[in-house]
């Protein structure tokens, strides 16, 4: 049995059944016992090789010698959050890579292991990203929600804040990943395909994006607020035209006894939010108070799909997009006379990148803290939303896309 490091501090992890407790760090640390890991999940083909007095965990399954440099995951220490854990990076790790790389039927994977009571997880690191092009880091991190997702879906592919690619995979499943037969959640497959047609980079006006909702029969195309309309009119005609079913948009339609969010997943199985959102700001407004909570205690989860933009005040152009509005709506304006929603109009925006955050049982107390909005225009107090905080958010982030700068 494995003992506990009674000298580290307890920090989150994760348990078979998805819950979250505070406890020791429990790090495989003997070879044998890594080995023994290894053989466990592999099979046949396992063995330790000798590197300068270093220790190499080889497999060789099929035709592909692989090597597995390896590191415990373990918490990555004060005064750090307690969902942030590490995988060490040891100097040595690069100078074998770069010996090794190009000896043919060869393949190296840098392995980090997490180890909890019966839980095995293996993280690989990519290692163009880790040891080919820097290692200037003595470390990769991992996240309690990547450990989370690949306990729920048996393997969890992200692209963290600093574009490292890191891949968590159940151990059942890791034969099957180093052959490529394991894949992820198909739900992020669709706002794959979407990203792939959605007008990335380009300017937007009001004027272009009122007009096309307006002519479509959409029915928020009035709305101030266009750039987060546009969004939601894009996404729902993707899916129509897809003909996709396991994604129900609601956003514009009447919700009465459902809750408050725009998107149904799986067959009614979880809800999820579209946000559209400045990307100078640190904050993003999200949803009732009561109704997130009520989602993630009645489904386990709650998704935010937010597309961060650039944005040009109307302001700075004469308020034409917000008079342009005004016509459109039959609201007669007159030189020199008020302006409707004048301070508030956005003349354009580019959209530049989109990340789904998913909030759980295990990270939602993190990443949500109560947004002050003051009151309805009647005087009446609004209804209490929490704001999503985007600083530190890898530990929530599913899925992650950045336009290129070059289109």
């Amino acid at each position: 049995m494995i003992k506990k490091q009674k000298q580290s501090v307890k920090n989150e992890q994760i348990n078979n059944d998805k819950t979250i407790v505070l406890d020791y760090d429990q790090p495989l640390t003997k070879r044998e016992d890594i080995l023994n890991v290894y053989k466990k999940y592999l099979g046949t083909g396992c063995e330790i090789e000798n590197y300068n007095g270093k220790t190499i965990y080889v497999y060789t399954g099929s035709e592909i010698k692989e090597y597995f440099l390896t590191s415990s995951i373990t918490y990555l220490g004060n005064p750090h959050p307690l969902f942030k854990k590490r995988c060490q990076l040891k100097q040595w790790f690069k100078d074998f890579y770069n010996e090794y790389k190009n000896k043919p039927n060869t393949n190296i994977r840098l392995i980090g292991i997490y180890h909890y009571n019966d839980i095995i997880l293996f993280a690989e690191f990519n290692t163009d990203d880790y040891l080919k092009n820097k290692c200037n880091s003595s470390a990769a991190h991992v996240y309690s929600n990547d450990i989370y997702q690949a306990v729920e879906n048996g393997i969890f592919e992200k692209i963290d804040k600093n574009k490292n690619h890191i891949t968590v995979v159940a151990a059942q499943n890791f034969k099957q990943y180093l052959t490529g037969q394991v894949k992820g959640n198909s739900l992020l497959e669709i706002f794959k395909n979407f990203n792939a047609r959605f007008p990335f980079n380009k300017w937007i006006t009001a004027q272009e994006a009122i007009s096309e909702m307006k002519e479509a029969g959409w029915a928020k195309w009035k709305e101030t607020e266009w750039a987060g309309w546009y969004l939601e009119f894009l996404f729902n005609k993707f899916l129509e035209q897809e003909k996709i079913t396991e994604i129900v948009y609601t956003g514009n339609k009447n919700k009465s006894g459902r809750l408050d969010f725009d998107l149904r997943f799986d067959g009614g199985k979880f809800y999820g939010d579209l946000k559209s959102s400045d990307i100078i700001k640190k904050d993003a407004p999200g949803n009732d108070q009561k109704n997130v909570l009520e989602a993630i205690s009645s489904n386990e989860k709650l998704w935010y799909i937010i597309y961060e933009h650039e944005t040009i005040k109307d302001t700075s152009r004469n308020s034409e997009m917000a008079i342009m509005r005004m016509e459109l709506t039959g609201e007669h304006y007159e030189i020199g006379g008020h302006i409707s929603y004048k301070e508030r109009m956005k003349h354009s925006v580019r959209f530049k990148k989109m990340a789904i955050l998913e909030l759980n049982k295990v990270n939602m107390n993190e990443v949500l803290s109560e947004f002050k909005q003051g009151h309805q225009p009647s005087g009446d107090a609004r209804k209490p939303k929490f704001l999503i905080k985007k600083k530190d958010i890898d530990n929530y982030t599913i899925l992650t896309y950045e336009a290129d700068e070059n289109l």
